[in-house]
Protein backbone atom coordinates (compact mmCIF):
# COMPACT_ATOMS: atom_id res chain seq x y z
CA UNK A 1 0.00 0.00 0.00
CA UNK A 2 1.49 3.40 -0.94
CA UNK A 3 2.44 5.55 1.98
CA UNK A 4 3.61 9.08 2.55
CA UNK A 5 7.22 9.76 3.47
CA UNK A 6 8.09 9.48 7.14
CA UNK A 7 9.02 13.19 7.26
CA UNK A 8 10.17 16.03 5.08
CA UNK A 9 13.56 15.27 3.47
CA UNK A 10 16.40 16.42 5.68
CA UNK A 11 20.16 16.71 5.45
CA UNK A 12 20.57 12.98 6.13
CA UNK A 13 18.23 12.07 3.26
CA UNK A 14 19.91 14.35 0.73
CA UNK A 15 23.33 13.32 2.00
CA UNK A 16 22.50 9.63 1.55
CA UNK A 17 21.09 10.33 -1.92
CA UNK A 18 24.31 12.12 -2.97
CA UNK A 19 26.48 9.39 -1.45
CA UNK A 20 24.50 6.74 -3.34
CA UNK A 21 24.94 8.71 -6.58
CA UNK A 22 28.69 8.78 -5.94
CA UNK A 23 28.74 5.00 -5.40
CA UNK A 24 26.78 4.26 -8.57
CA UNK A 25 28.60 6.92 -10.57
CA UNK A 26 31.95 5.40 -9.58
CA UNK A 27 31.01 2.04 -11.12
CA UNK A 28 31.77 3.27 -14.65
CA UNK A 29 35.26 4.34 -13.68
CA UNK A 30 35.90 1.12 -11.73
CA UNK A 31 34.71 -1.01 -14.66
CA UNK A 32 37.03 0.90 -16.98
CA UNK A 33 39.96 -0.12 -14.77
CA UNK A 34 38.89 -3.76 -14.32
CA UNK A 35 38.19 -4.49 -17.98
CA UNK A 36 41.74 -3.60 -19.01
CA UNK A 37 42.91 -7.01 -17.78
CA UNK A 38 39.79 -9.19 -17.43
CA UNK A 39 37.12 -9.96 -20.08
CA UNK A 40 33.74 -8.21 -19.61
CA UNK A 41 31.57 -11.19 -18.61
CA UNK A 42 34.21 -12.42 -16.16
CA UNK A 43 34.41 -8.94 -14.61
CA UNK A 44 30.64 -8.91 -14.18
CA UNK A 45 30.60 -12.41 -12.69
CA UNK A 46 33.34 -11.48 -10.21
CA UNK A 47 31.46 -8.31 -9.28
CA UNK A 48 28.26 -10.21 -8.57
CA UNK A 49 30.11 -12.92 -6.67
CA UNK A 50 31.58 -10.31 -4.34
CA UNK A 51 28.16 -8.66 -3.99
CA UNK A 52 26.64 -12.01 -3.04
CA UNK A 53 29.37 -12.52 -0.47
CA UNK A 54 28.59 -9.07 0.94
CA UNK A 55 24.95 -10.01 1.40
CA UNK A 56 25.87 -13.33 3.01
CA UNK A 57 28.03 -11.48 5.55
CA UNK A 58 25.22 -9.01 6.22
CA UNK A 59 22.75 -11.85 6.68
CA UNK A 60 25.05 -13.64 9.15
CA UNK A 61 25.47 -10.46 11.16
CA UNK A 62 21.74 -9.67 11.14
CA UNK A 63 20.59 -13.26 11.60
CA UNK A 64 18.25 -13.20 8.60
CA UNK A 65 17.91 -16.01 6.07
CA UNK A 66 18.34 -14.63 2.55
CA UNK A 67 17.85 -17.52 0.15
CA UNK A 68 15.23 -19.73 1.77
CA UNK A 69 12.06 -18.48 0.02
CA UNK A 70 11.52 -19.85 -3.49
CA UNK A 71 8.45 -17.77 -4.39
CA UNK A 72 8.40 -15.80 -7.67
CA UNK A 73 11.55 -17.51 -8.94
CA UNK A 74 10.68 -16.98 -12.62
CA UNK A 75 10.37 -13.20 -12.24
CA UNK A 76 13.49 -13.14 -10.06
CA UNK A 77 15.46 -14.93 -12.78
CA UNK A 78 14.24 -12.36 -15.33
CA UNK A 79 15.28 -9.53 -13.00
CA UNK A 80 18.67 -11.19 -12.55
CA UNK A 81 19.05 -11.25 -16.34
CA UNK A 82 17.70 -7.81 -17.30
CA UNK A 83 18.67 -5.95 -14.14
CA UNK A 84 22.18 -7.32 -13.62
CA UNK A 85 23.72 -9.94 -15.89
CA UNK A 86 22.88 -8.34 -19.25
CA UNK A 87 23.27 -4.59 -18.51
CA UNK A 88 26.39 -5.03 -16.37
CA UNK A 89 28.01 -7.01 -19.18
CA UNK A 90 26.99 -4.49 -21.85
CA UNK A 91 28.30 -1.59 -19.79
CA UNK A 92 31.56 -3.39 -19.06
CA UNK A 93 32.04 -4.22 -22.76
CA UNK A 94 31.22 -0.64 -23.71
CA UNK A 95 33.64 1.07 -21.33
CA UNK A 96 36.48 -1.07 -22.64
CA UNK A 97 36.76 1.39 -25.55
CA UNK A 98 34.71 4.48 -24.69
CA UNK A 99 35.12 6.97 -21.86
CA UNK A 100 33.61 6.05 -18.51
CA UNK A 101 32.09 9.53 -18.36
CA UNK A 102 30.42 9.07 -21.73
CA UNK A 103 28.96 5.76 -20.54
CA UNK A 104 27.52 7.53 -17.48
CA UNK A 105 25.84 10.09 -19.73
CA UNK A 106 24.34 7.41 -21.97
CA UNK A 107 22.98 5.61 -18.92
CA UNK A 108 21.26 8.84 -17.91
CA UNK A 109 18.63 8.14 -20.57
CA UNK A 110 17.39 5.03 -18.73
CA UNK A 111 14.46 6.70 -16.88
CA UNK A 112 13.16 8.09 -20.17
CA UNK A 113 13.24 4.65 -21.80
CA UNK A 114 11.37 3.27 -18.81
CA UNK A 115 8.68 5.93 -19.24
CA UNK A 116 8.12 4.92 -22.87
CA UNK A 117 7.93 1.19 -22.08
CA UNK A 118 5.68 1.77 -19.06
CA UNK A 119 3.16 3.54 -21.29
CA UNK A 120 2.64 0.35 -23.30
CA UNK A 121 2.78 -2.31 -20.59
CA UNK A 122 1.15 -0.69 -17.54
CA UNK A 123 -2.28 0.75 -16.81
CA UNK A 124 -1.24 3.43 -14.34
CA UNK A 125 1.88 5.00 -15.91
CA UNK A 126 0.67 6.46 -19.20
CA UNK A 127 2.42 9.21 -21.11
CA UNK A 128 1.46 12.84 -20.49
CA UNK A 129 2.80 16.14 -21.77
CA UNK A 130 5.77 16.49 -19.35
CA UNK A 131 6.78 12.89 -19.98
CA UNK A 132 6.57 13.36 -23.77
CA UNK A 133 8.66 16.53 -23.58
CA UNK A 134 11.19 14.76 -21.36
CA UNK A 135 11.51 11.85 -23.77
CA UNK A 136 12.00 14.27 -26.68
CA UNK A 137 14.79 15.97 -24.71
CA UNK A 138 16.37 12.55 -24.14
CA UNK A 139 16.22 11.73 -27.85
CA UNK A 140 17.78 15.10 -28.63
CA UNK A 141 20.59 14.40 -26.17
CA UNK A 142 21.34 11.05 -27.76
CA UNK A 143 21.33 12.65 -31.22
CA UNK A 144 23.90 15.19 -30.01
CA UNK A 145 26.08 12.37 -28.68
CA UNK A 146 25.96 10.32 -31.87
CA UNK A 147 25.96 13.22 -34.35
CA UNK A 148 29.76 13.53 -34.86
CA UNK A 149 29.99 9.90 -36.02
CA UNK A 150 26.95 10.35 -38.27
CA UNK A 151 28.40 13.47 -39.92
CA UNK A 152 31.80 11.85 -40.46
CA UNK A 153 30.06 8.67 -41.67
CA UNK A 154 32.35 6.62 -39.45
CA UNK A 155 31.40 4.01 -36.90
CA UNK A 156 33.99 5.11 -34.34
CA UNK A 157 32.96 3.43 -31.13
CA UNK A 158 29.28 3.63 -32.00
CA UNK A 159 28.67 -0.07 -31.23
CA UNK A 160 30.16 0.38 -27.78
CA UNK A 161 27.88 3.38 -27.25
CA UNK A 162 24.89 1.41 -28.50
CA UNK A 163 25.78 -1.31 -26.00
CA UNK A 164 25.39 1.25 -23.20
CA UNK A 165 22.04 2.32 -24.67
CA UNK A 166 21.09 -1.37 -24.73
CA UNK A 167 21.99 -1.55 -21.03
CA UNK A 168 19.68 1.42 -20.39
CA UNK A 169 16.89 -0.40 -22.22
CA UNK A 170 17.57 -3.53 -20.17
CA UNK A 171 17.37 -1.50 -16.94
CA UNK A 172 14.04 -0.11 -18.12
CA UNK A 173 12.67 -3.62 -18.59
CA UNK A 174 14.01 -4.50 -15.15
CA UNK A 175 12.24 -1.54 -13.55
CA UNK A 176 8.91 -2.83 -14.85
CA UNK A 177 9.66 -6.41 -13.80
CA UNK A 178 10.66 -5.35 -10.29
CA UNK A 179 7.19 -3.92 -9.69
CA UNK A 180 6.00 -7.54 -9.58
CA UNK A 181 8.32 -8.25 -6.63
CA UNK A 182 7.40 -5.40 -4.30
CA UNK A 183 5.43 -7.82 -2.08
CA UNK A 184 8.67 -9.61 -1.15
CA UNK A 185 11.11 -8.61 1.55
CA UNK A 186 13.67 -6.42 -0.19
CA UNK A 187 16.88 -7.84 1.32
CA UNK A 188 16.17 -11.55 0.67
CA UNK A 189 14.69 -10.76 -2.76
CA UNK A 190 17.79 -8.85 -3.82
CA UNK A 191 20.10 -11.58 -2.49
CA UNK A 192 18.27 -14.15 -4.62
CA UNK A 193 18.52 -11.90 -7.67
CA UNK A 194 22.26 -11.49 -7.15
CA UNK A 195 22.69 -15.24 -6.65
CA UNK A 196 20.87 -16.02 -9.91
CA UNK A 197 22.78 -13.33 -11.83
CA UNK A 198 26.06 -14.70 -10.49
CA UNK A 199 25.14 -18.21 -11.64
CA UNK A 200 24.11 -17.02 -15.12
CA UNK A 201 27.31 -15.00 -15.50
CA UNK A 202 29.63 -17.80 -14.36
CA UNK A 203 28.12 -20.11 -16.99
CA UNK A 204 28.40 -17.41 -19.69
CA UNK A 205 32.00 -16.59 -18.75
CA UNK A 206 33.03 -20.25 -18.90
CA UNK A 207 31.30 -20.71 -22.26
CA UNK A 208 32.39 -17.55 -24.07
CA UNK A 209 35.55 -16.19 -22.48
CA UNK A 210 39.01 -17.63 -21.83
CA UNK A 211 40.23 -17.89 -18.28
CA UNK A 212 42.67 -15.08 -17.36
CA UNK A 213 46.21 -16.19 -18.15
CA UNK A 214 47.69 -14.27 -15.22
CA UNK A 215 46.57 -12.87 -11.92
CA UNK A 216 45.15 -9.33 -12.23
CA UNK A 217 47.11 -6.37 -10.95
CA UNK A 218 46.33 -4.90 -7.51
CA UNK A 219 44.40 -2.00 -9.08
CA UNK A 220 42.07 -4.44 -10.83
CA UNK A 221 41.55 -6.49 -7.66
CA UNK A 222 40.71 -3.32 -5.75
CA UNK A 223 38.31 -2.20 -8.49
CA UNK A 224 36.47 -5.52 -8.43
CA UNK A 225 36.27 -5.55 -4.64
CA UNK A 226 34.94 -1.99 -4.48
CA UNK A 227 32.46 -2.70 -7.29
CA UNK A 228 31.03 -5.74 -5.54
CA UNK A 229 30.88 -4.31 -2.02
CA UNK A 230 29.70 -0.76 -2.71
CA UNK A 231 27.84 -0.14 -6.03
CA UNK A 232 26.38 -3.68 -6.07
CA UNK A 233 26.01 -4.43 -2.36
CA UNK A 234 25.87 -1.64 0.18
CA UNK A 235 24.40 0.84 -2.33
CA UNK A 236 21.31 -1.35 -2.69
CA UNK A 237 20.68 -1.29 1.05
CA UNK A 238 21.09 2.49 0.93
CA UNK A 239 18.51 2.61 -1.88
CA UNK A 240 16.00 0.69 0.25
CA UNK A 241 16.69 2.98 3.23
CA UNK A 242 16.06 6.12 1.16
CA UNK A 243 12.85 4.78 -0.40
CA UNK A 244 11.54 3.57 2.95
CA UNK A 245 12.02 7.06 4.45
CA UNK A 246 11.07 9.35 1.58
CA UNK A 247 9.42 7.25 -1.12
CA UNK A 248 10.19 6.46 -4.73
CA UNK A 249 9.51 9.99 -5.99
CA UNK A 250 12.25 11.47 -3.81
CA UNK A 251 14.57 8.64 -4.73
CA UNK A 252 13.94 9.32 -8.44
CA UNK A 253 16.19 12.38 -8.17
CA UNK A 254 19.12 9.95 -8.24
CA UNK A 255 18.72 9.84 -12.02
CA UNK A 256 19.76 13.50 -12.18
CA UNK A 257 22.86 12.90 -10.09
CA UNK A 258 24.43 9.65 -11.33
CA UNK A 259 25.51 10.88 -14.83
CA UNK A 260 27.22 13.92 -13.32
CA UNK A 261 28.84 11.75 -10.62
CA UNK A 262 30.13 9.35 -13.27
CA UNK A 263 31.68 12.20 -15.25
CA UNK A 264 33.32 13.65 -12.12
CA UNK A 265 34.82 10.29 -11.08
CA UNK A 266 36.16 9.67 -14.59
CA UNK A 267 37.75 13.10 -14.68
CA UNK A 268 39.22 12.90 -11.19
CA UNK A 269 40.63 9.35 -11.30
CA UNK A 270 41.13 8.57 -14.99
CA UNK A 271 41.86 12.08 -16.22
CA UNK A 272 39.09 11.90 -18.83
CA UNK A 273 37.92 15.10 -20.46
CA UNK A 274 34.62 15.04 -22.27
CA UNK A 275 34.11 16.94 -25.49
CA UNK A 276 31.92 20.01 -25.59
CA UNK A 277 29.13 18.21 -27.45
CA UNK A 278 29.17 15.43 -24.83
CA UNK A 279 28.68 17.98 -22.05
CA UNK A 280 25.83 19.58 -23.98
CA UNK A 281 24.27 16.14 -24.47
CA UNK A 282 24.51 15.43 -20.72
CA UNK A 283 22.77 18.72 -19.93
CA UNK A 284 19.97 17.96 -22.41
CA UNK A 285 19.42 14.42 -21.09
CA UNK A 286 19.40 15.54 -17.46
CA UNK A 287 16.96 18.32 -18.37
CA UNK A 288 14.75 15.72 -20.05
CA UNK A 289 14.73 13.54 -16.92
CA UNK A 290 13.90 16.58 -14.77
CA UNK A 291 10.99 17.60 -17.01
CA UNK A 292 9.67 14.02 -17.20
CA UNK A 293 9.63 13.84 -13.40
CA UNK A 294 7.03 16.62 -13.39
CA UNK A 295 4.65 14.21 -15.09
CA UNK A 296 5.12 11.32 -12.67
CA UNK A 297 2.92 12.86 -9.99
CA UNK A 298 3.51 12.08 -6.37
CA UNK A 299 3.05 8.31 -6.51
CA UNK A 300 5.33 6.62 -4.02
CA UNK A 301 5.70 3.19 -2.53
CA UNK A 302 7.19 2.18 0.78
CA UNK A 303 9.11 -0.97 1.51
CA UNK A 304 9.82 -0.05 5.11
CA UNK A 305 8.46 -3.32 6.43
CA UNK A 306 10.35 -5.35 3.83
CA UNK A 307 13.90 -4.16 4.40
CA UNK A 308 14.57 -6.49 7.33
Amino acid sequence: MPESPTSRPGIADYGMLCLLALFWGASFMLLKIAVTEIPPVTVTAARQGIALGTFVVISLISGHRLLANRADNFVIILVALFGFALPFTLITWGVKEINAGLAAILMGAMPLMTIVMAHFVTDDEKMNLPKIIGVLFGIAGLVVLFWPDVVRQTEGHIWRQLAIVGASLSYGINALLTKKLLHLHAGPMYARVVAWSFGLLVVAALLFEPLPSALPSPSVWISLLVLGVFPSGIATLMMFWIISRQGASFFGQINLLVPAAGVLWAAAILGERLSFHSMIAMAIIIMGVAVARLGTGSKMFSIREKIS
